[in-house]
């Protein structure tokens, strides 16, 4: 992956956003929040010395977009703060993680400070030349794209998909690429990317590390249809995506096939529903959705033993459970216009274990809002979110830890 000096890459950004003419392209988002996790005994965590983890933070990003006629830049600089065991924590864990492949073409992270339990770093999130035609929009440097429609799990969305329990969704990590859309007077639309990586940091350019990938979507009468037609690091996908009313409900299916450079065929898929309502006076949106795991394997496999296709995608961030069949459940409350509770299961149906959480919204103002977070897993030693077992017969558990977690954002 290439390294670019950071920092003075960043004042250069800044610089440019502070000096430019148009002000109203200029906004900022800030977050200040603390994490506090609780492991038990016989977990991996608790086996490294961290049984109880309390990391604190918070973040600045500026954004900066303006133009001329069809032409527009966009920069994003987000200056990220922590302390607590996440150094320590991240040093420990490393040497039992798999190598990480590089997510994307350049470094555009810098370290301003680091010591034993803080960190100062700064991102260039966003830089990206777009030009919007009529028709067509074609958008060079680094950004972000999503792909598919799941409410929870996400098997067509290939680069840099949201975790199943993330609550900070706001902005999907940058990557760098080539990015194409064609709108069709139908409504219709083609979408197509490139994905630049090298197979080792610091690297060329490498084919079989790239993502190319094309998407379309149409409606074939009162269904919303999609394809997608990929190369992902050398393994092909094909997937397609359906979605339609359902009385008052809406309902999808995606389906995901993929043929491996090992001449493997795996295929992931999910059903979902989708509905709104009232209950007691508080207007509800609810869900439930099926996913079957074309990658997960039986719960009593312990960690170690994965399939290297298994252990690859839960490194990129492709899939995130290991089991092969989940259900997710979900309601939005609206208690009153400005505060929000969801509450929400991830269900293992092979065994008898689930992840369940709870999330609080208050809108402050129309600027800034507080969110509370808690979530806690349930099962037996040996089932997906009981905990599967590092290595046969070692007695130590990967399981998620109970999780509170409080953040503050403005807007400015």
């Amino acid at each position: 992956m290439a390294k670019f000096p950071a920092i003075p890459a960043a004042s250069f950004i800044l610089a440019l956003m502070a000096g430019t003419a148009n002000a109203q392209g200029l906004s900022a988002q800030f977050q200040l929040g603390g994490v506090f996790d609780r492991a038990s005994a016989d977990s991996f965590d608790a086996a490294i010395g961290f049984d109880s983890r309390q990391n604190y933070g918070g973040n600045l990003r500026l954004m900066w977009s303006g133009g001329n006629g069809p032409w527009n830049v966009e920069a994003h600089s987000l200056l990220s703060f922590g302390a607590g065991d996440l150094l320590a924590y991240g040093a420990a864990i490393a040497p039992f993680l798999p190598p990480s492949e590089p997510m994307t073409l350049f470094d555009l992270t810098g370290t301003i400070y680091a010591d034993g339990e803080t960190v100062l770093t700064n991102t260039i999130d966003r830089l990206s030349l777009s030009y919007t035609g009529d028709n067509i929009v074609l958008r060079l440097g680094r950004q972000a794209v999503t792909w598919g429609g799941g409410t929870v799990f996400h098997p067509l969305d290939i680069v840099g998909a949201f975790a199943p329990n993330a609550l900070n969704t706001g902005y999907k990590t940058g990557v760098d690429m080539i990015y194409g859309q064609y709108l069709l007077d139908s409504g219709a639309d083609i979408q197509a990317i490139y994905v630049p990586r090298p197979a080792t940091r610091g690297g060329p350019v490498d084919r079989d590390s790239s993502t190319f990938g094309v998407f379309g979507s149409a409606f074939i009468g009162n269904l919303d249809a999609t394809l997608v037609l990929a190369q992902d690091r050398g393994d092909f996908l094909t997937g397609i995506g359906l979605s339609g009313p359902l009385g008052g409900a809406v309902w999808s299916i995606e389906y995901a096939h993929w043929s491996l450079a090992n001449g493997d065929q795996n295929a992931s898929y999910l059903v979902n529903i989708t509905n709104t309502g009232n209950l007691f006076g508080a207007n509800v949106f609810y869900y439930a959705e099926y996913f079957r795991n074309g990658f997960g394997v039986d719960s009593g496999i312990a960690f170690d033993a994965l399939p290297p296709e298994t252990l690859a995608r839960l490194a990129r961030g492709q899939i995130f459970n290991t089991g092969l069949d989940t259900l997710a459940l979900g309601v939005q409350i609206n208690l009153t216009p400005d505060i929000t509770i969801s509450p929400n299961a991830i269900i293992s149906l092979n065994a008898s274990s689930a992840l369940i959480a709870v999330q609080a919204a208050w809108v402050i103002d129309d600027n800034a809002d507080i969110s509370l977070g808690y979530s806690q897993a349930f099962g037996a030693n040996g089932t997906e979110f009981g905990g599967r077992e590092t290595s046969a017969g070692s007695g130590v558990f990967l399981r998620p830890s109970t999780n509170l977690s409080i953040v503050f954002s403005r807007f400015f």
